[in-house]
């Protein structure tokens, strides 16, 4: 047996909200049985795995909740090993989702990462390692599971595991954002053998984010997309089974076969055009289709490549600066370049729902407020469903 099933993994996911904080006894305990404690052993006789973040703007858990659970398999799971890893709500002064707070840090894979959650990930990883050191060895199966915030966190931790302990490790998220550049993708996918088990709703806005040049594992991989939500809807972002769709329901199956997929983050070449920018509304599949269409227009002009690799060396304000003056200076290479330009914002201010959507300058200073409109509109949808998480 070398992975849980998605009804383990995502009451997992769900079950490591209960130790948040303790009861008013002072005691750690889950709400319920679950399908996770009849495979896994949880001693919470000394609490939960508490979280240090260290201050500063990129910190994203309380120093006295508890974020993480280990448990030790029996029975069909011994010798296996599970780290559950919640989401949370933003602390005051701790948004990681407004532009100037998405830099770039090195992972422990060598690769760029969003630096809220890899500092995050660095504050919480002694404390890890002190609760797996006597558990873990080289022939411990590892599965680490996480939801929203969480399972940005369980894919940093399931690439330390594998680096730190050299065991098989499988990393089961849901409604998680994305975590690295394509770098950090690519390692990551082949670090874990590709052995990830991505879970998204169709309308749930977080998977969105952070936008390109950020990319989901399993690079080009499959997507266990669990229902057919179509927009963006905060309430898709729900993990427990009392949330609609929520995850724990609509992953609520003993096959991973029998869960819907589809290959993911798979640029397809996209060319808007202008006079039918009303046809784009706000909704995930057009944020796709809109994020694909730029990465297309880059390419043809040739400036593809430069702006990825200014992109690991840019904060989230001047990297969206270069990318407004990289569109400009493409507009006004040729007649042709510039109507895609031209087709390119308007389909943007169309989904970011702005009154106007007359697109009659292409100077830097227009180009910059629509890709502040549109990315402000997804941002925003992201962070209210991440603090709806109860």
């Amino acid at each position: 047996m070398s992975t849980i099933t998605p009804k383990i993994a995502s009451d997992l996911a769900s079950l490591v909200y209960d130790v948040r904080t303790p009861t008013s006894r002072g005691v750690y305990r889950f709400s319920r049985d679950s399908e996770s404690t009849k495979h896994f052993s949880f001693d919470l006789s000394n609490g939960p795995v508490q979280g240090v973040s260290g201050g500063g703007p990129f910190g994203l858990f309380n120093k006295t909740t508890g974020f993480a659970i280990i448990g030790q398999g029996k029975e069909r799971y011994r010798n296996h090993v599970a780290i559950a890893i919640r989401g949370t709500k933003f602390t005051s002064g701790n948004d990681w989702l407004t532009n100037a707070n998405i830099g770039y840090a090195g992972s422990d894979n060598g690769s760029m990462v969003h630096a809220g959650f890899n500092k995050t990930f660095q504050s919480m990883k002694s404390i890890l390692e002190r609760s797996l050191n006597p558990i873990l060895s080289g022939t411990t199966t590892v599965h680490c599971v996480g939801h929203s915030l969480g399972g940005a966190l369980a894919s940093l931790t399931a690439d330390w595991v594998k680096l730190r302990y050299k065991c098989p490790v499988n990393l089961y998220t849901f409604g998680a954002p994305r975590v690295g550049l394509e770098s950090f993708a690519l390692k990551h996918t082949g670090s874990l053998d590709g052995s990830i088990y991505r879970c998204t709703h169709g309308a749930d806005p977080v998977p969105l984010v952070p936008l390109w040049p950020f990319h989901h594992a399993p690079y080009k991989g499959v997507e266990y997309r669990l229902d057919a939500g179509q927009g963006i809807n905060i309430g898709a972002h729900g993990m427990h089974f009392t949330d609609t769709p929520g995850y724990a329901n609509t992953a609520n199956s003993d096959d991973w076969g029998s869960l819907g997929d589809r290959s993911a983050d798979i640029v397809r070449q996209v060319e808007l055009d202008y006079e039918r920018r009303h046809q784009a509304s706000f909704t995930t599949y057009w944020a796709n289709k809109i994020g694909d269409a730029l990465i297309t227009l880059l390419k043809a002009a040739g400036k593809l490549t430069a702006v990825i690799a200014q992109a690991g060396i840019s904060t989230g304000l001047t990297f969206y600066d270069m990318l407004a003056r990289t569109l400009e200076d493409v507009a006004k290479s040729t007649t042709q370049f510039a109507g895609q330009v031209r087709g390119l914002l308007g389909h943007m201010l169309v989904f970011a729902r702005q009154a106007v959507t007359t697109v009659t300058d292409l100077s830097f200073k227009f180009i910059r407020w629509v890709f502040e409109k549109t990315v402000g509109a997804l941002y925003r949808s992201a962070r209210n469903a991440i603090d709806s998480v109860m």
